[in-house]
């Protein structure tokens, strides 16, 4: 009798146990595993000469809020290859929008030449492409609103960054393209409205830069040793008559009288750019006088 009883209740334990558990699967998603795998992580890959599938690497992504996706890292496998951002991921009756360039998500992959954002990404997040030193080019959409501090930092072979038509970006982050010592010439939107610290500190072949109306705000030392800029007309702020403040040493290393400013000498750009201190000789430029 004993032991009946507990044959009863082992078998009601069982009943128990598995009614608790269910099953782990959902109708748009499949298997759970299933939809960690496809969700997750997104093969960049490409087709040889051959035919053959090459994969280059592996994004992996995070949930964001409601139906989109943010990516959190990449693993590239290959040398010197281009990166094309999805616009989707995830299983079939279940897809999430890519939304977002998380933090550091391609910090210091040194191998991609090229990263090719789609329209509906928001943000790019802080260091997201940082150390990247074989990057070369980037576009970045116009749904972009908010590039996060460092996000390009020490791109040392980043040559162009181009904004989208209609961009809709307001600010450039603390130390966004600090170090990117091979950008000659940047465009900035129309809209835009702060540059942050430090931002294109160090880019010494910078050679072209005009600010937009718009411009509120430049950051301490977002120009400092740029000394591409040490030419007549190569730092162009003439449009931007309605800066209310411009930080410390933020034009350090660059001659006040190769600086244009607005034509209204009382605007905040233009009494920045009066008070800045003299250039100082250089050693040919003094002995030059001397001879004279």
């Amino acid at each position: 009798m004993k032991k009946f009883a507990l044959v009863l209740i082992a078998a009601i334990l069982a009943i128990s146990l598995v009614a608790c558990t269910g099953d782990e699967t959902d109708e748009n998603s499949g298997s759970v595993s299933d939809y960690m795998q496809t969700s997750h992580e997104y093969e960049v890959s490409i087709t040889d000469a051959n035919g053959k599938k090459v994969v280059l690497g592996t994004l992996s992504f995070e949930d964001g809020s409601g139906n989109t996706a943010i990516i959190s890292d990449y693993i590239g496998i290959h040398k010197s290859h281009e990166v094309k951002i999805p616009t989707k991921v995830g299983p079939e009756n279940a897809e999430r929008d890519v939304t977002a360039i998380g933090k550091e998500a391609f910090y210091y992959c040194t191998s991609i030449t090229t990263v090719i954002i789609p329209e509906g990404v928001t943000s790019i997040g802080d260091y997201a492409f940082a150390g990247c030193t074989s990057l070369e080019s980037i576009t970045v959409p116009a749904s972009v609103t908010s590039i996060g501090k460092g996000a390009f930092n020490g791109c040392t072979a980043l040559k162009e960054i181009k904004f989208a038509d209609g961009s809709q970006l307001t600010s450039i982050g603390d130390y966004i393209f600090n170090d990117c010592s091979a950008l000659a010439a940047i465009s900035l939107p129309e809209g835009l409205k702060t540059i942050g610290v430090e931002a294109f500190r160090d880019c010494a072949a910078l050679t072209s830069f005009k600010t937009p109306a718009s411009l509120d705000t430049i950051g301490d030392m977002a120009f400092y040793n740029c000394e591409g800029l040490n030419a007549s007309g190569a730092l162009d702020l003439s449009a931007s008559g309605e800066i209310s403040a411009i930080g410390e040493f933020a034009f350090k290393g660059i001659n006040k009288y190769y600086i244009t400013v607005p034509a209204d000498a009382n605007s905040e750009a233009a009494k920045y750019v009066a008070a800045m201190e003299e250039p100082e000789e250089t050693e040919e430029e003094t002995e030059e006088t001397m001879k004279n």
